[in-house]
C-alpha cells in the first residue's frame, strides 16, 4: 500500500505535456502517479479535495526566513502602521515604556517616502526613547538609524565616528556628530554591539518564519546570505541554527542557504591565472545537502538600494545633488572573491541593483568565465533593479539568471520612481524584458523587506500597479501562467532544483498548495482575494485543512 491519494482536485501540474490531472498519488513524500496511473484503492488514505485549484508549492528564490522569524517579533514601522514621523516616534515611545531596563528598542520597515522624506534623527528618538538605545531598520534592510544611546553603547561618545567602514557613509551635522543614519556596511557599527544571536535563537526564529510562510503556501526558499551578521546575516552561527531547526522538525520550509562571500577562505595554495580558489572550511561549496536543507550560491552585495540612494548608479540620483551611489566592495576585492568562488565551484549570488553596479558583476563573471568555463553555473543576479535592453542583452549571453521582485513595484515603486526620476522609471524592475531575452526568472519578495504573500506578488507581477495606482511600464507585465511558473519550476531552475522540484509530476516532491480559487480562471483583478486553504509538504498537509 502506497501512503495518500488526493482525488477531485485542479492540479495544474507546470508540465506541458500534462497540465492539468485530476488526481495526485504520493508515496514516501514524492509524487508516484496522476490520473488513473494508480487505482486509489491502492492507497493508505484517499482524500478528496472536491474540485479545488492546486497549484505546485510557491517557491520565494530570495527570501530571508529567519529574518521573516524575527521581525514577527519586532517593533513593525512598515506603512501598513506607520505613515508618518509622529506615529513612528509614537511607536517607539510605546515600545520604550514597556521594554525592560537597559534592553536595546528594535524596530524595522520604516520607509522614509512616508515620512516627509526624511529619516528620523538621533536627537528625535533620544526624545522618545526613556534612556534605551534604539536601533531603527529601514524598509530596504541596507541603512538603520539610531538614537544616542546606541551609539555610545557602541562606544561612541557624542555620537563622533572617527572611522567609517569601505562601502558605507555616515551622514553628520555641522558640528561633525552622526545625525542617526547608517548606510550600507556603517550599519555595523552599531549592529555588532547588538547582542549575538546563538544557534539555539536561530533555530527558533526559522521556525517562527517557517511558520509564518507555510500559511502562505511556501514550500521552499533560497535564505540570501547567512553567517556574516555584519553585511546581512543572522550571526555566525546561522548554518548551525538551520541545522538545529532541521534536526528537531521545525523547519518547515525547504531552504537552500547562501553563505555570504565573507565566510569563504581561500582553498590551499590553489591559483589560478593569479585568482586563489575561494571556498568554505573543508572545502564545502554550492549543493551540499538534502531535499530539506543545502548550500546554495555564495551571496554578496555589491551596492545598495535606490530607496537609500546606495545603489551604484550611471547616473545621479534625483537627490540629493552628486549622489549616484556606491560599491561595498572595491572593483578588485569583488573579483578576487567571485572569481575565485567560481573556479572553485561555486554558484554566485551578485547582489546588483544600480545599473553600474549590473555592469561590475557582468565583467566578473565574464573573467570568470573565460579563465574555467561553466556552461551550466547558473550565477545570479539578485533584484537586477535597473537594466537596459543593452545589459538584459549581455546578461542573457552570459547566461545569468535575474532575481526580481514584483512586490517592490507595489510596495516601492512609487519611492523608487522618484529617486531615479520619471526618465529612468522604464529601466525600473523589469521583468518581460527577461523573459523576452530567454532567461527563466524565478518569482520572489526579498521578505521581510516585503511581505512573503505569494498571491499580491503574482498580483503585482501581472498587473504592475503601485501603491499610488501608477502602472510601472505596462509592456513589463506578465501573464498569471508566467508569473506562477516563476515561483515554482524557474525558481527551483535557479539553484539547480529542478530535477526534484516545481512540477506536480512523478519522481518530484508532493509539495503544492491548495487554493480557494483557481488563479488561471478569475480575472486578475481578483487574484489577490486567492486564499491559502491548505498548504502540503512531502504528501503532509502542514497548514489549513483539505
Amino acid at each position: 500500500m502506497f501512503d495518500v491519494m488526493y482525488v477531485n482536485g485542479r492540479f495544474h501540474t507546470q508540465e506541458p505535456s500534462r497540465p492539468l490531472v485530476r488526481n495526485l498519488g504520493v508515496h514516501r513524500g514524492q509524487v508516484i502517479s496522476v490520473d488513473d496511473e494508480l487505482d486509489a484503492s491502492h492507497f493508505v488514505r484517499v482524500i478528496d479535495l472536491h474540485g479545488a485549484a492546486v497549484v505546485p508549492g510557491f517557491n520565494d528564490a530570495h527570501c530571508h526566513l529567519s529574518h521573516v522569524g524575527e521581525s514577527s517579533m519586532q517593533l513593525d514601522l512598515g506603512p501598513k502602521q506607520v505613515r508618518s514621523l509622529d506615529s513612528l516616534l509614537s511607536a517607539v515611545r510605546e515600545a520604550a515604556e514597556h521594554a525592560p531596563a537597559g534592553d536595546w528598542v528594535i524596530g524595522a520597515g520604516y520607509d522614509q517616502h512616508y515620512l516627509g522624506g526624511e529619516h528620523p534623527t538621533a536627537e528625535q528618538l533620544d526624545a522618545v526613547s526613556m534612556g534605551h538605545p534604539v536601533y531603527l531598520i529601514h524598509v530596504s534592510r541596507h541603512m538603520a538609524t539610531a538614537n544616542t544611546a546606541a551609539f555610545e553603547r557602541a562606544g561612541f561618545v557624542q555620537r563622533r565616528i572617527v572611522e567609517v567602514p569601505e562601502g558605507g557613509a555616515v551622514p553628520v551635522d555641522s558640528e561633525g556628530r552622526a545625525v542617526g543614519v547608517l548606510q550600507e556596511t556603517a550599519r555595523s557599527l552599531i549592529h555588532d554591539h547588538i547582542p549575538e544571536k546563538s544557534a539555539e535563537e536561530v533555530a527558533r526564529l526559522v521556525a517562527r518564519g517557517s511558520d509564518e510562510l507555510l500559511r502562505r503556501g511556501i514550500t521552499s526558499i533560497t535564505e540570501p546570505g547567512i553567517g556574516a551578521p555584519e553585511h546581512i546575516g543572522m550571526s555566525r552561527f546561522d548554518l548551525a541554527g538551520f541545522q538545529l531547526a532541521r534536526d528537531r522538525g521545525d523547519l518547515g520550509v525547504r531552504a537552500t542557504v547562501m553563505p555570504y562571500i565573507t565566510t569563504l577562505h581561500p582553498l590551499d595554495a590553489a591559483v589560478v591565472d593569479g585568482y586563489r580558489l575561494q571556498t568554505l572550511d573543508l572545502g564545502l561549496r554550492s549543493g551540499m545537502g538534502d531535499e530539506f536543507l543545502r548550500i546554495g550560491p555564495t551571496k554578496v552585495l555589491t551596492d545598495g538600494s535606490l530607496l537609500g540612494r546606495s545603489a551604484f548608479m550611471k547616473d545621479e540620483y534625483t537627490s540629493p545633488e552628486g549622489a549616484a551611489g556606491f560599491l561595498q566592495f572595491p572593483q578588485q576585492t569583488l573579483r578576487e572573491k567571485l572569481i575565485g568562488a567560481h573556479l572553485a565551484g561555486w554558484q554566485l549570488a551578485m547582489h546588483a541593483i544600480g545599473d553600474a553596479a549590473l555592469d561590475v558583476v557582468m565583467d566578473i563573471v565574464a573573467e570568470a568565465q573565460r579563465l574555467k568555463p561553466r556552461p551550466d553555473a547558473r550565477h545570479r543576479v539578485e533584484h537586477a533593479a535597473m537594466s537596459s535592453n543593452r545589459q538584459i542583452a549581455r546578461m542573457s549571453d552570459l547566461g545569468l539568471i535575474p532575481v526580481p521582485q514584483g512586490r517592490f513595484i507595489r510596495d516601492l515603486g512609487d519611492g523608487v520612481c522618484a529617486a531615479v526620476g520619471a526618465g529612468r522609471s522604464p529601466l525600473v524592475y523589469r521583468v518581460r524584458g527577461f523573459l523576452d531575452a530567454g532567461m527563466p526568472i524565478p518569482a520572489s519578495t526579498d521578505a521581510p523587506v516585503v511581505d512573503a504573500d505569494p498571491i499580491e506578488n503574482i498580483a503585482a507581477l501581472v498587473d504592475r500597479t503601485t501603491e499610488s495606482g501608477a502602472v510601472l511600464t505596462e509592456s513589463e507585465c506578465l501573464s498569471v501562467s508566467e508569473a506562477i511558473r516563476a515561483y515554482t519550476v524557474n525558481s527551483a531552475h535557479a539553484v539547480h532544483e529542478e530535477k526534484i522540484k516545481g512540477k506536480l509530476i512523478p519522481g518530484q516532491l508532493a509539495d503544492f498548495a491548495v487554493l480557494s480559487q483557481d488563479l488561471y480562471e478569475v480575472p486578475t483583478t481578483e487574484i489577490a482575494n486567492t486564499q491559502i486553504r491548505a498548504t502540503v509538504v512531502g504528501g503532509n498537509v502542514v497548514y489549513g485543512e483539505v
